[in-house]
Order: structure tokens, then C-alpha cells, then sequence
């Protein structure tokens, strides 16, 4: 019974969205780690990363997050690490993660490009308010109280890349559970989400081009494909335009002010082609990326 009802209301606000439980980035171009804990110390130094997203504004109650990341390499060049924390809201139900990484990478030819691999533990807590839940019957006992479960999370990713292009291959978690129902989490991973990024940066003096894809499979579940091009112009300025195949086009600005290049803004809007087209007003999502500099042997920051 409370399941059915809770599908039933996802499905009112989401007119078609595929099932998954995990946190959806538009901006992964400008913190890969966020999509791939191997991409850990890839900027040369220590970069935090926080940022806010809304999706559907003017319907109630669709999914609302945050996110904060941190990853730096350390003075053995092979390790880096990484933190994770981040929350989503959707209606009643809250998840918030917690995760750290450890990675290994292995340069090639002359510490130009780099094998990547990285562990990625941590704990995933689920709340559901059934209060927030409008039922005919105030009595019905499977909505007499609030339900809470916490969970373990170990995900796994591999990349290679350079100072003008990536490729990376992620699972996000082998440990997997169902957000809406009590069951304890299990090692699953023919369930578990799967994300393959690329990209690559073409030089044209002062212009530069970069697109990128990435691709999130899950079993069940149409493949979403997110495809971006981003023209910068002086390394200041960014427009970045693309488009997911679960129905939005994407474009967004990044600006990295002279005075400051360690810091760039960033701002996406997108705009619903799809079943919720004429409903909402888009989605929007606003970061800020900072890169810290101290001692240490490091590989000088990319693009990524």
C-alpha cells in the first residue's frame, strides 16, 4: 500500500522519469569527481566544489539538491583523496550520502596523462515523512509513523586521462538499495547505476571547444545520454550547450575572473522538451568551483 502510493505520486511529478536514486548533476563537465571518485587530485591541488540544483521549478514537491565536494592528490604522487556530501529531496522522502575515496594513478610517458583507479566507501541515509502525505484514511497504520534506514555505499571507478582530454568508467555503488521500502541493502551489482564519460578539448588559439558525453545505464532503465559542447573564449568565459535524452536542453555560462582563475561560477538553466514541456519553468542549478594551491607535487589543472 505504501509503496504503490509513493510510486503513484513520483510518477505525477515526473511524467516519465526513468527510476534511479541517485543524485542528478548537470554541471558534471566541471567536477568530474562528482561523477567518478578516480578523477581525485586530477586539478593538481586541492578543489572544493558546492553547488545547488532545482529541478521543475512551479511543480511542488520535485527534486531539490546539494552537493559539496572536495579532492586533492597527495605528496606521493600515485594516491589522491576525495569527500563527498550531499542531499536530494523529493516530496516526503530525503537522501543524504556521505563518501570518501582513495585513489591510485599511474602515470604514463612523461606524467602528461594518467591511469586512474579509485574505492569509494560510504554510508547513504533515507528518511520518509509521511505526514507530508495528504490520505484519506488519518487512521490507516502503514502511515502512522515516519520511516528512516541507513545504508553502505562502495562504489568503483577507472579513467584515463590527459591535459586535453578523459575518459572514465564508474559504478556508483555495488551496494544498493530501494529508497521507498524497508528492505536491507544488498550487494547488487547487475542493479547498481553505471556512468561512462569522455571528453576531449580542441585548442584554437585563444577559442577553445570541448565537447563531452556522458552516459548513465541502469538495468530496467533507458540509457541517459548527456551530450555538451563547450565553446571558451581567453580561458575566462564558458558556454556551455547540450542536451539529455530524458528530454531537456541544457545551456549554461562559467566564468573564471582574471584577477581570481583559481575560482570559477557557474550557472545552467534547462529547459523541458519533453512529457512536462508547458508545465514548469526548467530546472536551474548554480555552483562555484574553487582549486587551492599549496606544496606539493602536483600535475598542473585541466580543463575537467
Amino acid at each position: 500500500m505504501r509503496s504503490l502510493l509513493t510510486i503513484i505520486l513520483l510518477l505525477s511529478v515526473s511524467a516519465g522519469l526513468t527510476a534511479q536514486t541517485d543524485l542528478l548533476l548537470g554541471q558534471y563537465i566541471h567536477n568530474q569527481y562528482a561523477v567518478n571518485p578516480a578523477f581525485a587530485g586530477s586539478r593538481g591541488g586541492l578543489t572544493a566544489f558546492a553547488s545547488f540544483r532545482k529541478q521543475w521549478t512551479d511543480i511542488e514537491s520535485t527534486p531539490r539538491s546539494i552537493l559539496f565536494t572536495a579532492h586533492s592528490p597527495l605528496r606521493n604522487n600515485h594516491l589522491a583523496i576525495g569527500f563527498t556530501a550531499s542531499n536530494q529531496t523529493i516530496h516526503q522522502s530525503s537522501v543524504t550520502a556521505f563518501t570518501g575515496a582513495l585513489s591510485y594513478r599511474i602515470p604514463l610517458g612523461t606524467n602528461k596523462s594518467f591511469v586512474e583507479f579509485a574505492l569509494q566507501p560510504g554510508v547513504s541515509l533515507r528518511k520518509t515523512d509521511w505526514t507530508k502525505v495528504n490520505i484519506y484514511d488519518q487512521a490507516d497504520p502503514a502511515f502512522s509513523e515516519n520511516t528512516s534506514n541507513i545504508s553502505p555505499l562502495l562504489g568503483f571507478g577507472v579513467t584515463f586521462y590527459g591535459r586535453q582530454f578523459f575518459v572514465g568508467a564508474n559504478i556508483a555503488s555495488f551496494i544498493v538499495s530501494r529508497d521507498f521500502d524497508l528492505q536491507d541493502a544488498e550487494f547488487a551489482p547487475a542493479d547498481a547505476t553505471y556512468l561512462f564519460t569522455g571528453g576531449y578539448q580542441f585548442n584554437l588559439g585563444d577559442i577553445t571547444l570541448q565537447p563531452s558525453i556522458m552516459v548513465q545505464y541502469q538495468k530496467d532503465a533507458d540509457p541517459q545520454i548527456d551530450a555538451t559542447l563547450t565553446p571558451g573564449w581567453n580561458d575566462f568565459i564558458f558556454i556551455e550547450l547540450g542536451y539529455r535524452t530524458t528530454g531537456e536542453a541544457i545551456a549554461g555560462v562559467s566564468v573564471r575572473p582574471k584577477p581570481m582563475p583559481q575560482l570559477r561560477v557557474s550557472y545552467n538553466y534547462e529547459m523541458t522538451t519533453g512529457d512536462l514541456k508547458g508545465f514548469n519553468n526548467g530546472s536551474h542549478e548554480i555552483s562555484i568551483q574553487y582549486d587551492f594551491v599549496y606544496r606539493t607535487k602536483n600535475v598542473g589543472p585541466r580543463f575537467f
